[in-house]
């Protein structure tokens, strides 16, 4: 792959959907900016760009947080109230307690979107799917099964 891709001619200046496009490819699907580029037919300079603007790179860090993280910081944090430990600052200086009510309330509304695409609910869509496919083309069905657990489990290995 080329490290700068030839920019159109005649450029058209960017649309807001296309910078959310990108943003979206940069940040929730993990390309690199010169593969963006390259789908976009931008200069990489230009996505480049598009990223520091924006800080891509910030909110690229909030998708990478899988919830096997988000849980093992809420399993730290409860230990520390457990053991009655002050909340303190990477200084050591004490800082506000957590609320945990607020938190109960995000933590919430996070399972409730995360669920959507669980491992768990996504199994149980390919079974359905899978017996459906049994009676129509028993064949096409095995075939899918075996793409159905790569894909289980390649969402099993983001998670942890």
């Amino acid at each position: 792959m080329a490290n700068q891709t030839k920019p159109r001619k005649n450029v058209q200046k960017a649309t807001p959907a296309e910078i959310n496009y990108a943003e979206s490819l940069y940040c929730e699907k993990g390309m690199a900016p010169e593969s963006i580029a390259e789908e976009l037919k931008r200069d990489i300079k230009t996505i480049y760009a598009w990223r520091d603007k924006y800080n891509w790179n910030d909110t690229r860090a909030l998708f990478d947080t899988g919830p096997s993280e988000l849980r093992k910081i809420l399993l730290k944090e409860a230990t520390r109230i457990a053991k009655g430990e002050k909340r303190l600052d990477d200084n050591g200086n004490e800082v506000k307690p957590i609320d945990a009510d607020s938190l109960s309330k995000v933590m919430k509304a996070y399972d409730y979107m995360t669920q959507k695409l669980s491992v768990e609910v996504i199994r149980d869509a390919f079974i359905e799917f899978d017996k459906f496919m049994a009676g129509i083309d028993p064949k096409l069905a095995y075939d899918f099964t075996k793409y159905h657990k790569m894909f289980l489990q390649e969402r099993i290995n983001m998670e942890i």
